[in-house]
């Protein structure tokens, strides 16, 4: 009966809990040149996710992002932003570019990633909290980010070059959970 014991409560542990596990991506880093001076305008760029993250057979959590901004130019300040839509009409061939006159209709519905003005020469860490749109996006086969990069403001000096915005080691970080319930029949008393 005492060997019993430990089949049964391993069985019960496995089949009432679920396991979490945290997954970050590799780091990787991209620059958004300036798109426009003192008005946006907005470039649409479509990314095809892997067709291994359609289908995964786990509970996606949380997605979050970490990365730092820079500001290289030592004269501009640059306003950025970066909206993460689930809908769009750029291709990964084919970017598109909107000003505020003609956004498309689901512009609206896009989730803000990212906005704000980042001074000169200035390094910025930022983070990206979860959102519903960022968990939705994961299991998409391509998805829309809607970008711009405006010069704001300039200050007395030289060297304004490169007007650009870097975004260095972007890391996703992403929080699953796997079930275990339906091992009962392998771990359970006549499974043992």
């Amino acid at each position: 009966m005492n060997r019993l014991a430990p089949a049964l409560l391993c069985s019960l542990l496995v089949t009432a809990c679920s396991a979490e596990v945290a997954i970050d991506s590799d780091p990787i880093s991209t620059t958004v040149p300036v798109t426009s001076i003192f008005e946006p305008t907005y470039a649409e760029v479509a990314i095809d996710l892997p067709a291994d993250t359609q289908d995964l057979a786990v509970l996606v959590k949380e997605v979050t992002a970490t990365l730092t901004v820079v500001n290289p130019s030592t004269v501009f300040t640059l306003n950025a932003s970066a909206r993460l839509s689930l809908e769009g009409n750029a291709t990964p061939d084919q970017p598109i570019i909107y000003t505020p006159r003609n956004l498309p209709p689901y512009y609206a519905k896009s989730q803000e990633l990212l906005s704000a003005n980042f001074g000169p020469a200035s390094r910025t860490e930022a983070t990206i909290p979860s959102s519903e749109t960022f968990l939705k996006a994961v299991r998409q086969p391509r998805i829309w980010f809607i970008v711009t990069n405006t010069i704001s403001n300039a200050t007395p000096g030289t060297g304004g070059l490169p007007v650009e915005i870097r975004l260095e080691n972007a890391i996703l970080h992403v929080v699953v959970e796997k079930n275990f319930s339906g091992l009962e029949g392998a771990l359970g008393i006549t499974g043992l």
